[in-house]
């Protein structure tokens, strides 16, 4: 299977949440192989799954100064020169943190296609090439660069390997390229305003819900259409980062998810756009505080951390409460049992 993680908006806890899913569905399911492809330009995720924030800049840096780099990005490079056939080399940009010591708190089964802030220059060409009058199919072969590499990666891993993407808000040419190569689509939330109107853009950006008369024509959707792509089913909304009370959010947060969850129900009604036929599509992940900071920081998920021992965090120790770590431990597995 493979998920997209996606919100329009930034700041609502996507990547964190990506490497708690992959961490955790890993561990849980060793007989599996799990690979984190990391599309956004921050390269956020690449950083904690490679030894942290503090090692695993340094790990990235090393990957982003090889040649050909071993990123996202430099994958994009071989296309851009080549756009309508498959490298033969994609196995190259899969990484293994485990074996290549790179972050041995990870489980032996997590592969990484690590970030690059290349993309963000990339998507200007990856436009360009894919607007080409000949061949008439550009648009198509371009936008299926990610697709070809999930498929290179199956031959390699198995065809039962299991794919998260984290995402960068903007809907730039390499979003919509994640876009299409996912099957399922998860997004996070978190209690404000944004978020909500954010369900909204969902609907416009990608399943073309509400788009203006004059970009009819020329938007994602109807090309996706057009060249028959399949959509991404919308699986799980999180509901991030909420202050709860007993096991349930407070009065503020709860107001601010029922209009998130009102507005999902309006986009459902479109019948516009595919949802999996989940019994509850929202899911309660609670603020994870210091848990996020630790885990971050040092490359671990929250199986491997030991709630009350001491962690150094950029030369300072502190520790995890045992409460909300067996809360947020609890909620991470909740949504795991979902996917």
């Amino acid at each position: 299977m493979i998920y997209a993680i996606w919100n329009n908006k930034g700041g609502v806890g996507k990547t964190f949440l990506t490497f708690m899913m992959a961490g955790e569905y890993a561990q849980d399911n060793p007989q599996k192989n799990v690979v984190i492809i990391d599309l956004c330009p921050q390269a956020n995720v690449s950083e904690i799954v490679l030894g942290g924030n503090g090692k695993g800049s340094k790990v990235l840096d090393a990957l982003l100064s090889q040649k050909p780099r071993q990123t996202i990005g430099g994958y994009f490079d071989e296309r851009i020169i080549s756009p309508y056939k498959i490298t033969n080399n994609e196995k190259f940009y899969s990484i293994n943190p485990f074996s290549m010591n790179y972050n041995t708190n990870l489980p032996k089964n997590l592969y990484l296609i690590a970030g690059d802030p290349s993309l963000e220059l990339q998507a200007q060409v990856i436009n360009q090439i894919s607007i080409l009058p000949q061949p008439q199919d550009a648009w198509k072969a371009v936008h299926s660069w990610v697709i070809d590499l999930i498929g290179a990666i199956k031959k390699e891993l198995g065809d039962d390997t299991m794919f998260f993407i984290d995402c960068n808000p903007s809907f730039a040419s390499y979003t919509e390229l994640a876009i299409l190569a996912s099957e399922r689509l998860m997004v996070p939330c978190s209690a404000d305003g944004s978020s909500a109107r954010a369900i909204d853009n969902i609907g416009r950006l990608i399943y073309g819900v509400n788009v203006p008369s004059q970009y009819q024509k020329a938007n994602f959707f109807t090309n996706a259409k057009l060249w028959g792509f399949k959509f991404p089913e919308i699986h799980l909304i999180s509901l991030n980062r909420s202050t709860q009370y007993g096991s349930k959010a407070s009065k503020g947060f709860s107001a601010m998810f029922d209009e998130i969850k009102r507005r999902t129900t309006a986009l459902a009604a479109t019948q516009s756009v595919s949802f999996s036929k989940n019994a509850n599509l929202f899911v309660d992940i609670p603020d994870n505080h210091t848990l996020s900071i630790i885990c971050s920081h040092n490359g671990l998920p929250i199986s491997s951390l030991k709630p009350g021992k001491p962690y150094e965090v950029h030369e300072k120790t502190t520790v995890v409460p045992e409460t909300s770590y067996d809360t947020y431990l609890a909620a991470i597995h909740n949504l795991i049992s979902r996917l």
